[in-house]
């Protein structure tokens, strides 16, 4: 079931038009893609609000869904304005300009008008991407990466226009500027794109020679992005208006940075902390020891490990980590004790070790009288 244009919105079925806008600013804020990256439930939210105040910012379209619901203007650019509208169907199909079907309903039930605006509107650049690779020193410290990558940018010569200097656009006179044509046959009225001006509402009778009427033109971008102190791998950094150009000076689309961080064969990474695996021997973990390690950000610590430490014990130093991207301070540095085991002994080695082993099979006890003899024996007392 459609969910209630008004519900969405949060306001009652009387608010008025400033009411309506207030509270859908507040909602796109909130559920903006950009604020929201890769969060697919606020981007679905994102469409809905929009598609409700699009509906009831239109006193039309909003007196038609009063009435008919969702229905009275699914589909439709520009419902109910005149014709045969007002109905359940009223508002047509919206459809692009190949589409037949779409243009006649649009026509039909009055959506002509708001497609002859849609072709005159701007058009907003398309957003780039591009990806980078930092290691793990970097992502501690932050580091200034030059970018180069080829992007589409409004022509200097004509200032995006597409008209030879000197010269302007001037309205089509097909269209009359509203991009599309209306032809009749028989009973029906039909709408299409204006086949001179391509549904732009304007025509250049002199093209600027750089762009040869695009208002755009090609060229390598050049660009240096700043890498935040503690960035993770994956993260992407937008950058407003450095992607493509828009057509006859709309705004420029974005630029996305994608971020890998490479795997630092002395750390491994987790969100903030950092896991370093240092290894002891049999004597370092039975009697103790201290460590001293170097940091990621180069800097010498020293850390105790108490005697009798276990295989795969983490000990924990704080501060020591990386940068926090969204806070204050650092994560901390974890030492993961690995027990080392010789793969080769010499035969001294052998038999202080047999010898440490009998002794952990036959503890230390106190001789029983007349035996004294024997643990001299044993243990070499004179």
């Amino acid at each position: 079931m459609a969910e209630d244009y008004y519900s969405l919105l949060g306001v009652s079925r009387n608010a008025t038009e400033a009411e309506i806008k207030s509270a859908y600013r507040k909602l796109a804020m909130k559920h903006h893609p950009d604020r929201n990256p890769g969060d697919k439930k606020a981007e679905e939210q994102f469409r809905k609000i929009n598609s409700a105040y699009e509906t009831l910012s239109d006193p039309k379209k909003r007196q038609l869904y009063d009435h008919y619901g969702e229905a009275g203007v699914s589909g439709a650019a520009g419902a109910g304005a005149g014709g045969f509208g007002g109905g359940p169907f009223a508002g047509g199909a919206g459809a692009d300009a190949g589409d037949v079907f779409g243009d006649l309903f649009e026509s039909f039930f009055g959506g002509a008008a708001s497609a002859g605006a849609r072709g005159r509107s701007k058009r907003r650049g398309a957003d780039l991407k591009v990806g980078i690779e930092v290691s793990l020193e970097e992502a501690y410290s932050g580091r200034e990466v030059p970018l180069h990558f080829d992007r589409t940018v409004a022509c200097a010569a004509c200032r995006g226009s597409g008209a030879r200097p000197g010269s302007q656009p001037r309205r089509c006179p097909r269209c009359r500027g509203s991009g599309r044509v209306q032809f009749s046959q028989g009973f029906f009225s039909m709408s299409q794109t204006c086949p001179q001006c391509g549904g732009e509402g304007q025509t250049i009778d002199q093209p600027c020679r750089d762009c040869r009427g695009a208002g755009r033109v090609r060229e390598a971008g050049k660009l240096t992005v700043k890498v935040p102190p503690g960035i993770y791998d994956g993260a992407t950094l937008r950058i407003a208006g450095e992607g493509e150009a828009g057509l006859h000076g709309s705004p420029a689309g974005d630029l996305y940075v994608h971020v890998r961080v490479k795997p630092d064969p002395r750390f491994e990474r987790q969100e903030d902390d950092l896991v370093a695996e240092r290894g002891i021997d049999i004597a370092e973990a039975a009697l103790g020891t201290t460590l001293e390690l170097k940091t990621i950000g180069g800097d010498s610590t020293r850390i105790k490990l108490p005697a009798g430490v276990q295989h795969g014990a983490l000990l924990r130093v704080r501060e020591k980590g990386m940068p926090k991207l969204h806070g204050r301070g650092r994560g901390d540095l974890i030492v993961k004790v690995k027990l080392v085991v010789p793969k080769e002994l010499t035969p001294r080695q052998r038999e202080l070790l047999e010898e440490f082993h009998r002794s952990l099979e036959q503890p230390e006890e106190k001789p029983p009288a007349g035996s004294e003899s024997v643990f001299r024996r044993i243990f070499g007392e004179k």
